[in-house]
């Protein structure tokens, strides 16, 4: 997996008009969600921190976007690539996830591709 960090700027939905990405899967997403019309806005800058239990140690993650749609839902979106969508903490993310989005009536997307976006630049 490519691992690619940058910045991208003079974004529309993004309330800050630009966002840091930390992989080529991030930033293909990014540019995705610029260009769909039912997203309302998206940014990665939330500060949602959502609490899981690893080994048992309490932790905190911090999920990669938060999306609203222009009917005003919101969703949080996790971008997930090989070899991390094999791991028992990205399984026990999604669950803590899942249940912290399910209590303020919001979704939770795992967003995942294909090899060629992970090996490809983007």
């Amino acid at each position: 997996m490519i691992t690619k960090k940058g910045i991208l700027t003079n974004l529309k939905k993004s309330p800050h008009r630009q966002e840091q990405y930390d992989s080529a899967l991030e930033r293909e997403y990014m540019v995705e969600l610029e260009r769909d019309p039912s997203v309302k806005s998206w940014t990665k800058k939330h500060g949602i921190r959502i609490a899981y239990r690893f080994l048992g140690f309490r932790r905190h993650y911090i999920p990669d976007f938060l999306i609203e749609y222009q009917d005003s839902t919101k969703e949080i979106h996790e971008t997930k690539g090989l070899p991390l969508l094999l791991w028992i903490s990205t399984k026990l993310k999604r669950e803590s996830a899942e249940e912290f989005v399910k209590k303020k009536g919001w979704k939770y997307k795992l967003i995942t591709k294909g090899q060629e976006a992970f090996y490809q630049k983007v």
